[in-house]
């Protein structure tokens, strides 16, 4: 979920809520008459607010200013750019009242991409976010709003927030929406919708989806239902009157408070609503139910990426949930220490890098708090954190409180750990010893060790015998630490955190290779193999989304191949001639002939890393332009036209932190 331009906005409010707790939130009651044939929004915002003398308003530089108005006296406009500014006179309570209207911007392509913070408008869809400048925003605060909508039918429009009134007259749809909490921006969406409701016990459940996915309705409404129950028994009560699901054509996924805005072809994919669609929900929760304070990291994202994409993995099974925490620790490996940053720094996704710490690493770290705690004291804390700060803004010191409160412990060690320091532990496994006990006995005697400055760890340690197997947990808190084990029958093997169950560098056994090896390294170099420029310009827009850094491209010469992390792209039979002669890796022989593409993750000389895009034709290579990037945690696929029809990561090693113990028996 997008939400960068809201985390730089609740910056400011954070700084200033507390010397803003007893004045009055401003209000806006907007009119809204929109049409999306002609792009053309005309609108009044009636502004009610508490302050004195001058005040600067912002807005959009598409408006043009009708009318001003304060305390309703007429006021001439004027304004630089886009800072309107007021004379709001004595202190006190004041109205000013906006008219004004624009030319918004048309709809992009499903390959274009909107302009940061731009409203736009079409037939097919029209969306206003909640940055775009369409209301005059006096400052930082958060605030409440009414707004009345007005569009021709068969256009349908929403925002978030209850649904107070709506009619259809004359050819027009008329709605009005009122917010349910204090909030930090307005978002209007509008498009030929089917509206189709079901009420789940107090709440209204609606889609408001474009008529040819109108089938997937009810199946979103069931799933809806499920999740708001799902995070109500475990946090508390669903903190707004109803949820909207609402199909954009944009290619968008965006979550608002009791509303999800997501693009038509997302909502077609039948995982979404296993996935995807529970993460947008959880948000009402956590992000849109108590704000995360920027000033401290945001924990909201993390929080609910554990408790809705883990959690589903989990649901599954338990190996289904340790290969989502072997990804995040796969995906860590591939980050580059110098794009590494502490989590309590991170505030919103803007690039792969971001997601591997503010998303992964911070879902992890709740993993790691649930195991230190207990489920009980977990869930507790969870509790007492939303009852406490709903509708408020909180951050991690906040956060850390509350499950400090439940379980009776000082946690601040811990937090700080994870939270501010980068990396994580390497852990190493020194000589294992086997000694036989005169009772019949045996004892497994090791060290374990982790870099310096040392964390304090709780290391899970599995010890397989000729009767199964056997857990203990060794409590590192220094650089090292030696542990010894008594087994009642024959030792056959030891493995150290076997299961991934702390976040920790992997060894490079554990970690084959994956795109993001190449994707995230600022120092990676582009080899594009074309025959024709409009394979070669095609080749060139699918490295510029693929790589997280500005691409670097090289000259394709095989006899000086690049000494760094390779990307080459290219058709087919020009990438296995420039590989075979620059004495880089051949195509993997599981992939060759496959589909309309492949692609492939390889270390070269066993440590550089590198990534391959073998395509059939231009043709191929251009329907991995929009899926291709968000595959970075595979290390193969085959593709057929734009679909993945394989993928997969390599078989990883046991690496050293497992050892054998007995030579004719095999680890279990």
């Amino acid at each position: 979920m997008s939400r960068a331009l809201i985390a730089l906005l609740l910056i400011g409010l954070a700084v200033g809520a507390p010397a803003r707790a007893a004045t009055p939130r401003p209000h806006h009651d907007l009119t809204v008459h929109l049409d999306p044939g002609t792009r053309e929004a005309v609108i009044t915002d009636t502004v009610r607010l508490q302050g004195s003398g001058p005040i600067v308003f912002y807005l959009g530089d598409v408006f043009r200013m009708t009318g001003l108005a304060v305390d309703g006296r007429p006021v001439e406009p004027a304004h630089d750019g886009d800072r309107w500014p007021v004379d709001l006179g004595i202190p006190g309570d004041h109205v000013v009242t906006f008219s004004y209207h624009g030319h918004l911007d048309p709809v992009p392509g499903h390959s274009g991409a909107m302009g940061p913070g731009r409203a736009v408008a079409g037939p097919e869809g029209s969306f206003l976010p909640a940055f775009a400048g369409w209301y005059p925003v006096p400052d930082d605060r958060l605030f409440g709003y009414r707004v009345t909508v007005d569009v021709p039918l068969p256009q349908k429009a929403v925002v978030p927030g209850r649904l107070v009134d709506e009619r259809e007259a004359h050819g027009r749809y008329r709605a009005v929406f009122e917010s349910e909490a204090p909030s930090d921006g307005i978002a209007l969406m509008a498009g030929p919708f089917v509206v189709q409701e079901r009420r789940h016990g107090a709440i209204r459940l609606r889609t408001y989806f474009h008529r040819e996915i109108a089938d997937l309705a009810a199946g979103y409404l069931d799933f809806a239902g499920g999740y708001i129950d799902r995070y109500a028994k475990a946090i508390g009560a669903y903190p707004f009157s109803g949820f909207d699901v609402v199909s954009s054509p944009l290619p968008v996924g965006l979550g608002y408070p009791g509303l999800t805005y997501i693009g038509t072809r997302v909502l077609r994919l039948p995982f979404i609503r296993y996935t995807s669609f529970g993460h947008e929900i959880l948000h009402n929760w956590w992000g849109n139910g108590v704000y995360p304070d920027y000033r401290s990291g945001n924990w909201a994202e993390g929080l609910t990426t554990f408790m809705a994409d883990y959690a589903y993995a989990a649901d599954r099974s338990a190996e289904e949930a340790r290969r989502k925490r072997l990804g995040w620790l796969r995906d860590f490996a591939a980050l580059p220490a110098d794009r590494d940053r502490p989590a309590v720094d991170f505030v919103s996704r803007r690039h792969q890098a971001e997601q591997i710490v503010g998303y992964d690493k911070v879902a992890f770290f709740f993993y790691m708090l649930r195991d230190e705690l207990g489920r009980a004291a977990f869930r507790a804390g969870l509790r007492r954190f939303w009852r406490t700060w709903k509708f408020r803004i909180a951050g991690w010191p906040e956060l850390r409180r509350a499950f400090e409160v439940e379980s009776g412990r000082e946690l601040v060690g811990f937090f700080d750990q994870w939270l501010r320091r980068t990396g994580a532990p390497r852990l190493v496994l020194g000589p294992v010893a086997v000694t036989a006990l005169p009772d019949g006995r045996s004892r497994v005697s090791f060290t374990l060790s982790q870099d310096a400055p040392p964390y304090a760890l709780t290391v899970p340690v599995r010890l397989t015998t000729d009767l199964g197997t056997h857990w203990t947990k060794v409590a590192l808190r220094g650089a090292e630490v030696h542990v010894s084990v008594t087994a009642r029958d024959r030792p056959l093997a030891l493995a150290v955190d076997p299961d991934f169950d702390l976040f920790r560098h992997l060894a490079p056994a554990e970690a084959p290779p994956i795109l993001r090896d190449v994707t995230l390294d600022a120092a990676t170099r582009i080899v594009v193999l074309a025959g024709d420029d409009r394979e070669r310009s095609t080749a060139r827009r699918l490295a510029e989304g693929l790589v997280d850094s500005p691409p670097r491209f090289a000259t394709p010469d095989p006899q000086h191949p690049p000494a760094a992390p390779l990307l080459v792209i290219g058709t087919s039979g020009r990438v296995t001639a420039f590989l075979k002669a620059a004495g880089l890796p051949a195509p993997p022989t599981t992939l060759r002939e496959r589909g309309t593409a492949r692609v492939w993750a390889v270390r070269r000389n066993a440590r550089q890393p590198m990534l391959v895009v073998a395509a059939n034709d231009a043709a191929a290579l251009e329907a991995l332009l929009r899926p291709l990037p968000h595959y970075g945690g595979y290390g193969y696929l085959v593709f057929e036209g734009a679909k993945a029809v394989d993928r997969g990561t390599w078989p990883a090693g046991p690496g050293p932190l497992n050892v054998r113990l007995d030579r004719k028996a095999a680890p279990r």
